[in-house]
């Protein structure tokens, strides 16, 4: 396991993170979007804010995922962890979402995959299961119809 250094991030930078580790325990995440609106941050300029957190990725400090819903994207940021009985959570949630994927009863499964007619990244019924379990999990109500 790698320790991570924070001797390279500026304050700004510290303060990032800090806030979307936060965001990471207690509901699992942050939209990109809305950190420029959160108070601690109101004082970091939105271009500087998106750099901070580009940085903070190519650090492997914070993951991002890519959320596509009706032609809108969206980004979910999530600080990396690295705790033992975080991981075996996740585990266990993982294990028990598999069976909801809606591609386990899709018709079109023999038949997807990248480079396909029918693929995980443009399937709009996977995009909103997904974007549904990001919504719960940060106990947000988003409307993806």
């Amino acid at each position: 396991m790698r320790k991570i250094s924070f001797d390279n991030l500026s304050d700004a930078e510290k303060i990032v993170y800090d806030i979307i580790k936060k965001e990471t325990y207690s509901s699992g995440g942050v939209w990109q979007r809305k950190l420029k609106e959160m108070p601690e941050l109101r004082n970091i300029k939105p271009r500087t804010l998106q750099h901070i957190v580009k940085k903070l990725i190519k650090l492997k400090l914070v993951k991002r995922l890519k959320i596509e819903s009706n032609g809108k994207t969206a980004y979910f940021l999530k600080a990396v962890i690295e705790d033992a009985q975080k991981k075996s959570e996740d585990i266990e949630i993982l294990s028990k979402d598999l069976s909801e994927i809606p591609c386990i009863t899709c018709k079109y499964l023999s038949v997807c995959g990248i480079d396909k007619v029918h693929t995980p990244s443009r399937c709009a019924i996977l995009s909103r299961y997904l974007f549904t379990k990001i919504s719960n999990n940060t106990n947000k109500n988003v409307d993806v119809a």
